[in-house]
């Protein structure tokens, strides 16, 4: 098993959190790790992961990341479980009723929303869901048991993924079905050109 960094990784999950404040990301870094729920369960998550897949003496600190785990559960509803392999850049979008359980795989900077499930069918056992790159779950979604999703995929608000998603697409419903050929670069900012624009800015930019 590979050791997993706790800071470049963190690093690579808080830059997602700060990519819109061009000029302004230190502050808004620390800004950021203070007040916002999914940045405090990355960060545990990041801690148990790098003491996981190092081992040894580092398990001395175990207990230490337990308590740390139980309280960030406790006040934000996030677990991100050890056992999951989530890669970098990972962007949690809210608190409440998250859940990516062991043996998951995540791929990196994908975005995940409030009260969802990814994990195995069967609690801990069972066979886990293998999520790609930069593919954006959406509130509410689930995600159950041996299935895969293609890089930037979406899946819609409230949608169930129980069978296998091609890369690249969009699907909603339950069960989840494909309803779009476009998939979330939109959706998942990382800096390159110009961010989606939404609500307000959107409607000055039609006007104008």
């Amino acid at each position: 098993m590979n050791v997993e960094p706790f800071y470049e990784n963190f690093r690579r999950d808080l830059f997602r959190y700060v990519v819109y404040a061009k000029g302004k990301r230190r502050l808004r870094a620390v800004v950021t790790c203070v007040i916002i729920e999914g940045v405090w369960a990355l960060a545990a998550y990041r801690f148990g992961r790098a003491l996981f897949t190092r081992g040894g003496s580092a398990l001395i600190l175990w207990p230490a990341f337990r308590a740390w785990e139980l309280a960030v559960r406790m006040l934000t509803g996030i677990q991100l479980h050890v056992a999951a392999r989530i890669g970098p850049g990972f962007y949690v979008g809210h608190h409440g009723a998250i859940y990516v359980g062991p043996g998951t795989v995540v791929g990196e900077n994908s975005s995940i929303g409030q009260m969802c499930f990814v994990g195995p069918a069967a609690g801990f056992h069972g066979a886990a869901p293998r999520v790609g790159s930069r593919v954006y779950l959406g509130p509410g979604s689930k995600v159950i048991g041996d299935v895969e999703i293609g890089d930037r995929a979406v899946v819609g608000a409230g949608a169930v993924v129980l069978e296998d998603i091609p890369a690249g697409v969009t699907v909603v419903g339950n069960p989840a079905r494909v309803v779009s050929k476009q998939g979330s670069d939109e959706l998942i900012y990382l800096g390159e050109g110009d961010p989606l624009r939404t609500g307000s800015n959107a409607l000055q930019k039609l006007a104008g």
